[in-house]
C-alpha cells in the first residue's frame, strides 16, 4: 500500500504542473476506438472493440521553457561550481505574465464499444490525473533585480490545480439524415473524485518603502487552498482507491457532417461537468498584512548596536499569516475542450484536415493543426500532423494503427510531437497515447 500511496502522490505533484490533455493527432485515427475521447461522434470500421488495461496516455507541456533551455543557463562561477544564472534565465527565457505547466495521464481500465445498425454504443472506465500550474516572471524579477524604493511586486497569479478521479462513461452515436450524412454522438459520465489540490485564491504583493526607509517592506497576502482526499491517501490507500463519496457528472458532445463526396466537418465539446468534493476535505485560508519597518541606518552608520531578534520577527509573521482551516464541501469544474475540424478527401484513401482547438480552464488556450491521414485497407492506418500550441511551433505528430486481421488485436501509437519523444529535454510539448485493443 505504501507503493500505491507514493505513486499517486507523485502523479498528483506531477499533475500540478496539467489540466486539459489536447490530442490533435488522435482524432484523425478514426479506426481506433480511443479517438472517441476527442469526439464521441467518430465512427470506426470495427464492429466490436474491447480494451482491458491496455490504453495509456501521458501529456507534458511547459509553455515557458524546455529543460534543455534551462540547462543552457547553467554557468561556472569563480569557484568552478556550476550554478544557474538567474539573470540569464530572465533575459533569455522570454517569460511573461501568462505561462503554464501541464502534465496529465490517463488509463483506460476497461472499454467496450459495438455497432448495432446505425447505432453505436460504448462503455469506458478510465482513471485520470490532471492538473495545471500557472506562473509568471515577477518572483524571478524580484530575486534578480532586487527591490527599489516605492516599488510593488505583484506575485499574484501563481495558481495550482491537480485532481485524480475515475470516469465511468456511457457513449452513443447514430447516423441520421439522408445518406447518413450527419452523425451525432454523446457520452454521459459519472465521476468519482479521489484527490484534489487547488488554489481558490492567490493574492500576494510586496511593497518597498521610500528611499529614506529603503529596507522597509509591506507584504499583503490572501491565499486560499482547497484539498480533498489527501489524508485518506496517506493513511489508508486501499480505501482511497475505492472511494466513491466525491461524486460528479460530465458530458461529451460531438457531431460529424459530410457535405459532399470531398468535404466533411467535425465538432466536439469535451469534458463539460463538475465534481463535488465532500469527503476528507481540508481547506486553508491565510490572509493578512505585515510591515517590516527596516533597519535603523543612522544607528548602524554611527556604530550603534544592531538590535534585531530574528526569532521574534519570524514568529510575528507566522502569527499574522496563520492559516485557518475548515472542512466545507466544494465543487471543481472539469478542464473542458473544444475541437473544430474540416476534412478534404484528396484520394479514395487519403484525407487532409485542419483543426482549431480551445481549452477552458482558468483561462482560454488555443491551438491549431493541419494533418493528413492514409488508410491501407482495413489493416493499417497512418496519420501525420503539424500543430501550433502553447508557444511551441515545431510539433510534428504521427499516428499508426495496425490490425492483425478482421478479428484480433489492434496495436496503436499516437503522438503530437514525435521529435519531442526522441529528445524530451528540448521539447515544450510531449504527449503519447499507446496500447492495444481487441477488435472484431
Amino acid at each position: 500500500m505504501k507503493y500505491i500511496y507514493h505513486t499517486i502522490v507523485l502523479m498528483l505533484i506531477g499533475a500540478s504542473t496539467v489540466m486539459a490533455q489536447q490530442e490533435m493527432t488522435l482524432q484523425l485515427m478514426n479506426n481506433v476506438f480511443q479517438s472517441t475521447h476527442t469526439n464521441p461522434a467518430i465512427t470506426h470500421k470495427n464492429k466490436v472493440n474491447v480494451t482491458l488495461l491496455s490504453s495509456y496516455h501521458i501529456n507534458v507541456i511547459n509553455s515557458g521553457f524546455s529543460y534543455q533551455q534551462l540547462l543552457g543557463q547553467v554557468e561556472e562561477n569563480e569557484s568552478g561550481e556550476k550554478v544557474l544564472n538567474l539573470a540569464s534565465v530572465l533575459e533569455n527565457m522570454r517569460l511573461d505574465r501568462k505561462n503554464h505547466m501541464n502534465v496529465g495521464t490517463s488509463i483506460d481500465l476497461f472499454a467496450v464499444g459495438f455497432k448495432a445498425g446505425k447505432n453505436r454504443f460504448s462503455l469506458n472506465i478510465t482513471e485520470k490525473v490532471q492538473g495545471r500550474f500557472n506562473y509568471h516572471d515577477a518572483l524571478l524579477r524580484m530575486v534578480v533585480y532586487g527591490n527599489t524604493p516605492n516599488e510593488t511586486f505583484d506575485l499574484s497569479g501563481y495558481t495550482f490545480n491537480a485532481m485524480h478521479y475515475r470516469e465511468i462513461g456511457l457513449g452513443y452515436n447514430r447516423r441520421i439524415l439522408e445518406d447518413d450524412k450527419l452523425v451525432v454522438g454523446g457520452r454521459l459520465k459519472m465521476l468519482f473524485g479521489l484527490a484534489n489540490i487547488q488554489t481558490q485564491q492567490s493574492s500576494l504583493s510586496i511593497k518597498t518603502g521610500s528611499e529614506s526607509e529603503l529596507y522597509a517592506l509591506t507584504a499583503n497576502a490572501d491565499i486560499q487552498v482547497r484539498t480533498a482526499g489527501l489524508n485518506l491517501l496517506q493513511e489508508d490507500a486501499e480505501s482511497y482507491i475505492i472511494n466513491t463519496q466525491n461524486k460528479g457528472y460530465g458530458v461529451d458532445l460531438g457531431a460529424t457532417y459530410k457535405l459532399d463526396t470531398k468535404i466533411s466537418f467535425a465538432a466536439s465539446l469535451i469534458n463539460v461537468g463538475f465534481i463535488r468534493w465532500k469527503n476528507d476535505v481540508k481547506n486553508y485560508h491565510s490572509q493578512g498584512s505585515f510591515t517590516f519597518q527596516g533597519i535603523d541606518n543612522d544607528s548602524l552608520m554611527t556604530g550603534g548596536d544592531f538590535d534585531f531578534d530574528m526569532t521574534t520577527f519570524t514568529d510575528s509573521i507566522a502569527d499574522i499569516f496563520e492559516s485557518r482551516e475548515n472542512t466545507i464541501a466544494y465543487h471543481t469544474g472539469l478542464p473542458s475542450q473544444m475541437y473544430l475540424t474540416s476534412f478534404y478527401q484528396l484520394a479514395r484513401n487519403t484525407t487532409a484536415s485542419a483543426t482549431l482547438y480551445t481549452d477552458f480552464i482558468s483561462s482560454i488556450r488555443k491551438g491549431m493543426a493541419i494533418g493528413i491521414r492514409q488508410n491501407f485497407g482495413k489493416w493499417f492506418q497512418a496519420s501525420a500532423t503539424y500543430s501550433l500550441q502553447s508557444r511551441a511551433y515545431n510539433n510534428l505528430g504521427m499516428g499508426l494503427a495496425l490490425n492483425s486481421g478482421t478479428g484480433g488485436m489492434q496495436l496503436y501509437v499516437v503522438s503530437d510531437n514525435v521529435v519531442g519523444l526522441l529528445n524530451v529535454g528540448s521539447a515544450k510539448i510531449t504527449n503519447i497515447r499507446t496500447g492495444f485493443n481487441f477488435v472484431f
